[in-house]
This record gives C-alpha cells, sequence and structure tokens, in this order.
C-alpha cells in the first residue's frame, strides 16, 4: 500500500507519475486518479521506475523497464532520496506505525504545521494519504522489511515498538536489532522508544555514550548523537486511558506533556501508545498539544474498519498479521463483547509463508482468544510456499493445542469456507 501514497506525494511535487498495479482497489484508484496519476504500463518517456519489493524480476513491468534499460528502484530507496533534504521524522518499528503516522499527520494539521507527510496506508475517510506540505518537517512511515532503512538519517525517529519480524530478510533477531541500532545512532535528534517494548530498550542500551543521551529531548545540536525519550504509561511523555465511550478514549498526558487530557477517536492499549507517540512526536516538532488535537482521527483502513454493524452482528476487519497484532486485537475485542452476551469470531488469513513457518505456534496461541476460528489459505506476498509455513500447519498446531476450539479450514473451498462460517453466525 506504501507506493500509492508515494506516488501522490511525488505528483503533487512537480512530477508525472504513472503506476500500475495487479490488484489496484477502486478506492486507491480514485486517489490516484484525483491526483492526476495515470493508472497505465510504463510510458514511451518514462526515466525512472519504481518498484515494490513484494514485485519480482518475472513480472512483465520488470521485464519491459529492464529491456528498455531504464533505471529501477525500491520504494523504500525513492522514499529516502525524496526526504533527504527535509527534516525527517521517520515513524518506524513492527507494530503501530501506520497509525502513528496517519495520528501524527493529524496532530500536525489540527495545530496548523504545514508539515508535509507520506502514510503506508489510507485513511479511513478520503483524506490524501500524502501531502508535499510547506515547511522543512516531513514525517513518513519507514519500512525494515526490505533493507531499506539503511539510508534514512532522521531529524526525530519514532520507535513505535520493535518485534522480530521479516524473517524472510534478518535470520535473526540480532540482525533486526543492529538495523535499528544504526538508524537510532544516525538520528540528528531524538529517538522515541516505548517504555514497555524490551527490544528497544535493549537497543537504546547499546548505543554508546557518545551516540546517545537521556533526559532532554531538544535536537542534539552540539552532541555526537541523538536524544533518547520514551512515551507510555510510565515513559517520559506519559499517558493513561480514563475514559473510554463509543468510538472515543479519553488520555491524561503528564511527564514532559503538559498536564492535559485528549479525546482520541479511537479504543484501547495500543492506540493509547500510538496516540502518545504521535503527540510526543509532534510536541518535538513545535506544535501545541490540544484536547481535540486527535478528536477527528479519521483512523486508517483496515484498522479496526467496521464493515457492518446491524442485528447484533459487528464486522470488522484489522491488518494484524504478527502474533503480537493479534493479541494486542483479539485482547481489545474480547473486552468489548460482554460474557455471556457474544461471541468472537476470528477469520485469519496469514501473511507470507516465511512468517507463517516463524510463527504458527505463536499465531495458533494468538487465535486461542477467539470463541471460534476460520483459517484462509496464507497470501503469499510473492514468496513460494515453504515447508511448515502453510495455512494446514497453523490448523494442526490448534487442533493439537486447543483442541476443544472450534476450527474450520478449507483451502481453496470457498463455498465450504462460507458455510462454516454461516453456521458459526447462527450460532451467535
Amino acid at each position: 500500500m506504501g507506493m500509492g501514497p508515494l506516488a501522490i506525494y511525488l505528483a503533487q511535487s512537480g512530477f508525472v507519475v504513472t503506476g500500475e498495479d495487479d490488484a489496484l482497489t477502486p478506492d486507491l484508484r480514485a486517489l490516484l486518479t484525483r491526483e492526476r496519476i495515470v493508472i497505465a504500463s510504463i510510458p514511451d518517456d518514462a526515466e525512472l521506475v519504481v518498484y515494490s519489493s513484494a514485485i519480482r524480476p518475472t513480472h512483465p513491468a520488470w521485464a519491459a523497464a529492464s529491456i528498455r534499460a531504464l533505471p529501477l528502484v525500491r520504494r523504500g530507496e525513492l522514499l529516502a532520496e525524496v526526504t533527504r533534504e527535509k527534516r525527517l521524522v521517520a515513524v518506524c518499528g513492527s507494530h503501530g506505525k501506520t497509525t502513528t503516522t496517519a495520528m501524527l499527520a493529524t496532530a500536525l494539521r489540527h495545530a496548523g504545521v504545514p508539515a508535509g507527510y507520506i502514510v503506508g496506508g489510507l485513511f479511513a475517510d478520503d483524506t490524501p494519504p500524502a501531502r508535499i506540505g510547506a515547511s522543512d518537517w516531513i514525517v513518513a512511515e519507514i519500512d525494515e522489511s526490505d533493507g531499506t532503512i539503511e539510508r534514512f538519517t532522521p531529524e526525530i525517529t519514532v520507535a513505535v515498538n520493535l518485534d522480530w519480524d521479516h524473517p524472510d530478510y534478518y535470520r535473526r533477531m540480532a540482525d533486526l536489532e543492529a538495523t535499528f541500532r544504526a538508524l537510532f545512532a544516525r538520528t540528528r535528534g531524538t529517538v522515541l522508544v516505548s517504555d514497555a517494548c524490551a527490544m528497544s530498550a535493549r537497543v537504546v542500551s547499546t548505543l554508546s555514550s557518545g551516540e546517545a543521551s537521556t533526559g532532554a529531548v531538544g535536537p542534539a545540536q552540539d552532541r555526537d548523537g541523538p536524544e533518547v525519550a520514551s512515551f507510555g504509561r510510565a515513559g517520559d511523555f506519559r499517558s493513561e486511558i480514563v475514559a473510554e465511550v463509543g468510538e472515543s478514549m479519553t488520555l491524561r498526558l503528564s511527564g514532559k506533556f503538559s498536564l492535559l487530557d485528549v479525546k482520541v477517536r479511537a479504543r484501547g492499549e495500543f492506540n493509547a501508545a500510538n496516540a502518545t507517540a504521535a503527540l510526543a512526536a509532534a510536541q518535538l516538532m513545535g506544535a501545541t498539544i490540544s484536547a481535540q488535537s486527535l478528536a477527528e482521527h479519521p483512523g486508517v483502513r483496515r484498522r479496526q474498519a467496521c464493515l457492518h454493524a446491524a442485528g447484533g452482528i459487528t464486522v470488522l476487519e484489522d491488518y494484524a498479521h504478527h502474533p503480537a497484532e493479534i493479541r494486542a486485537l483479539l485482547g481489545s475485542l474480547r473486552r468489548r463483547v460482554e460474557p455471556g452476551a457474544g461471541r468472537l469470531i476470528v477469520v485469519f488469513q496469514p501473511h507470507r509463508f516465511s512468517r507463517t513457518a516463524q510463527f504458527k505456534s505463536e499465531f495458533a496461541a494468538a487465535l486461542t482468544m477467539a470463541d471460534s476460528v476460520h483459517l484462509l489459505d496464507v497470501y503469499s506476498a510473492g514468496e513460494a510456499p515453504i515447508a511448515g509455513g502453510t495455512t494446514a500447519d497453523i490448523y494442526a498446531e490448534l487442533k493439537r493445542t486447543a483442541g476443544t476450539l472450534p476450527v474450520s479450514y478449507f483451502p481453496a473451498g470457498d463455498q465450504e469456507f462460507s458455510r462454516a462460517l454461516a453456521l458459526s453466525l447462527i450460532h451467535i
């Protein structure tokens, strides 16, 4: 999804942009068309081809670019280049970076700070996922999955949390930690880390005294490395949920925030952490935080997006694709289901064979928080199947460890799957 927002940013910057996608959604097509981006194959006068890391050299567009000797660059490489001369606020980490980036863009817009931004997803309304802005600040979601994170030198780094993910690229947890340690060391101003993330604390602790200092949160103009500040319930930038009503919550800010109650149009501890990180970054950028900074945050598509709510049935869609994300999501939803008065039914599609192989036991454990589970075939994201990395492996693990949990899996059987899901709904 990150390609579309980057294309919009480039078009707003004055470049002529065309694009193609094997699975372009109607919503994204409309956003691109609104920005005068033409959906078409590579034009005759193209000078550069940018591709997602999910695209393989066997793809027809890659082959066409190669035949014409056009330069090919990954999305992350071009994103690093277009932000190189800006004061970059890099939002990174394993879980929640799209939501945090979107919340930060919302808070800055509310405060009247004309910063540019590039979100890695789509807002839930028609808010553009990218804007060039009118200042030297730019907020961008950066991704560690393909190694292009090594090309960024941020002014502020917001590490929402760190977890071992993308085992196809990072064979060892130590490799992932080394990547983030290097990013933190390159940061010119402040590194913001979660006070609840053990890996973040471990990575920060390995920065030498010449690379980091703690306590202050301003730009490191006279030092060799970044400041480090934390956010969370007990962080330097502190928050706690004091109320949840409907689809919103109230956060009480303290610590390096001015004491303030802030309304956030989102719910749950995970979103509270995302909002705290976004508000801390906004304050470091010079924005004034108010009680309404995130009151009208439109949300992000596929992040607890409500698809249906009627007749006693609520259907939510979420992009959670790592065991930690699934635990956080289902834990939040479980608290919203009244005991004895409702059921939590989960439809889960694993993302990538490599991730499924690495975490199948953890996926199974997280899914046991549901009342029933319905499994879809793995979404490959361009990967070839690998042993131990299929949906059948998660199904077998669930049957082994949670034998009483109702679980269905019908490989490539849409009709059988629909029938099993319908039966679950009938028995609510």
